[in-house]
């Protein structure tokens, strides 16, 4: 392995550093604003440089491959993950509260409603003590900026499609400016930033898309099982449900049929409530989900996509931590931080500590070879 120069550096050279530190704080607080929108765009590059490099290696010139790759396979996706939040949200707005009273009802006998406001007075204060709230009276006075804000974002989405863009019409270009000025590719930097690389890919291609794949699929067979359900015995709020199932795809062990078995429930009350009989739908929906469509998951979808270069449990963490600690694209930089720390005790830190670096087989890495560490549900 080699190793960058370990001289001194002379006091012109601390100067340029200094420099260089202080144009970095600058460009950091001037782009904070869009550090969300930096690494969405960084996981959709993730998404579309395979099928970039595929088209490439076929002939296909690297400018008209990243704009193949962005209208063919980005833009549909970016719309499908839109289509998806404006159905969820369409479909929460829907839930009335004697609809969560009868769900709660069914799932948890017995429960105190006192504390929920069932009538008009009692949700009509509840909706005055939220308006006396600050914070309440602040998100109010944001939604009447809609309009602007809709026009901002849109302006980011741009913003970050042209991003992805050069990122992958030029990243050959990048990296080989890269090994030429900062560090040689069997250096430590060189090598732990190529773990880094492989780490991002396994993580944002591998579990991030099986993720909404899933949630797709699962949707797409909630509304079906609705098509042959009884009347009254319908699967509640279908993309809802279908979103819980493609989140709880990183808990281990149980995952999806934490989901499944919460609706297996519902239904089994509902009918049992009803008419016996219709116990079928229940037991047909259990089948459906528990047998054939895990198998397809993780027969076809999981090795298909699934990266397997981290246990499950950081996953399951980067994922469920990131939105709360640092917002909507939490979904994307909370698996980001956990790459990027996760490596550096691996690649780097043994090194620091005068301990060899643990090497690991790229190739087999990448190819998702290693059953210890996928996605178990």
């Amino acid at each position: 392995m080699k190793f960058e120069r370990d001289d001194a550096p002379n006091r012109n050279e601390l100067g340029w550093w200094l420099f260089a530190t202080a144009l970095a704080l600058v460009l950091l607080t001037s782009l904070d604003t869009y550090l969300g929108w930096s690494v969405f765009g960084v996981f959709l590059y993730y998404v579309a440089r395979p099928i970039a490099r595929r088209l490439q290696h076929r002939g296909v010139p690297p400018g008209v491959a990243a704009v193949v790759t962005l209208t063919v396979i980005v833009l549909p996706f970016i719309a499908l993950l839109g289509a998806i939040a404006v159905i969820a949200f369409g479909q929460l707005s829907t839930v009335r509260v004697a609809d969560v009273e009868r769900l709660v009802r069914t799932l948890f006998p017995g429960f105190d409603f006192r504390a929920i406001p069932t009538t008009p007075e009692r949700l009509s204060d509840s909706v005055m003590e939220l308006l006396r709230n600050p914070s309440i009276r602040s998100f109010l006075f944001r939604i009447r900026g809609f309009v602007g804000t809709f026009a901002t974002q849109s302006y980011n989405l741009f913003l970050t499609l042209i991003f992805v863009f050069f990122l992958v019409r030029d990243e050959r270009n990048i990296a080989d400016w890269f090994h030429r000025t900062v560090a040689d590719e069997e250096t430590r930097t060189g090598e732990y930033l190529h773990a880094v690389d492989r780490g991002l890919n396994s993580v944002f291609f591998g579990y991030t898309l099986t993720i909404f794949v899933i949630i797709v699929l699962s949707a797409v067979i909630y509304n079906l099982l609705n098509l042959v359900a009884p009347p009254g015995m319908a699967i509640p709020q279908t993309m809802l449900v279908a979103i819980a199932t493609g989140l709880a795809t990183i808990v281990p062990l149980v995952g999806r049929s934490i989901v499944y078995f919460a609706v297996v429930l519902f239904l089994a009350v509902v009918a049992l409530e009803t008419d016996p009989i219709r116990l079928w739908f229940p037991l047909l929906f259990l089948a459906v989900m528990e047998i054939v469509f895990d198998n397809v998951v993780r027969t076809y979808i999981r090795p298909s996509l699934s990266g397997r270069l981290f246990p499950t449990s950081l996953i399951m963490f980067a994922y469920l931590l990131g939105p709360p600690v640092f917002g909507w694209y939490g979904i994307f930089l909370g698996p980001f931080v956990m790459v990027v720390t996760v490596q550096f005790l691996w690649v780097v830190f043994p090194g620091l500590l005068g301990r060899n670096t643990v090497e690991t087989d790229d190739s087999e890495a990448e190819n998702g070879n290693d059953s210890n560490d996928s996605i178990t549900t």
